[in-house]
């Protein structure tokens, strides 16, 4: 037993060397304008199964150099699932100025953008961890409040609140990240069509680039519905799936 976790932990460890010399690799051929030999790199470290935000980020710069920018949102996207950053979100809107489709969102009501703006301050993973710490401190404090003569209800209360607080937090993250599931349209131009049939009745075209919501899947066919409240049916073929 021993002897097989010495190997995974000796493979695991070059498999992260051999990882960090690609992505050096990688940066200095994208500091060389080099950006097919760059993406290429990058994606090589992606198939070994690693990701990160920088990642995704530096692979959205590629693509986005390339001007190809399909890729260069859907990478943007990708790296903001795993950890919000200010200068990925400034270069998908700069990404996105490049598209055709202009889609007005709705606008959500007051108390909902606020909590959407909580939600996002914090990825989910560290939302879990937040909950925990939060529970464990209030454990703690309720078994030491045995033992001691100092009042520590209100203190408690607080904790509590917190602690209920972070869980809905955790879980709306988790709803609205990992249930959620959101593509990118690939084709250069689609046709949104009412039912899951070539026969249906056109209702809106989509273009590369756009962002759309996935409802449900029928075969080759996906119910799809965008920022602005719009939804009909397309081929999974025409997007990729963040």
């Amino acid at each position: 037993m021993k002897l097989r976790t010495l190997i995974i932990s000796l493979l695991v460890s070059i498999s992260s060397f051999a990882s960090d010399q690609l992505f050096e690799k990688a940066n200095k051929a994208y500091n060389k304008s080099d950006y097919t030999s760059a993406i290429t790199l990058y994606d090589s470290i992606l198939t070994t199964g690693l990701e990160s935000s920088e990642l995704y980020y530096n692979l959205g710069n590629c693509h986005y150099k390339a001007q190809n920018w399909a890729n260069a949102i859907w990478h943007y996207e990708k790296s903001l699932k795993l950890e919000k950053n200010d200068k990925t979100i400034q270069n998908l809107e700069l990404a996105n100025l490049k598209i055709i489709d202009r889609i007005e969102e709705i606008p959500q009501l007051f108390y909902i953008k606020w909590w959407s703006s909580f939600i996002s301050m914090f990825n989910t993973f560290s939302w879990q961890l937040i909950s925990i710490l939060i529970i464990w401190l209030a454990l703690l404090t309720k078994i030491l409040s045995q033992f001691t003569n100092i009042k520590k209800d209100h203190f408690l209360s607080i904790l509590y609140s917190l602690a209920i607080i972070s869980v809905l937090t955790t879980y709306s993250s988790y709803q609205s990240k990992i249930t959620k599931k959101e593509a990118i349209i690939f084709t250069s131009s689609i046709v949104v069509n009412s039912a899951p049939t070539s026969n249906s009745t056109n209702l809106f075209s989509l273009h590369s680039g756009s962002k759309i919501e996935i409802l449900d899947t029928i075969g080759e066919w996906i119910n799809i519905k965008i920022t602005n409240g719009n939804s009909g049916w397309i081929k999974k073929s025409d997007c990729k799936v963040l």
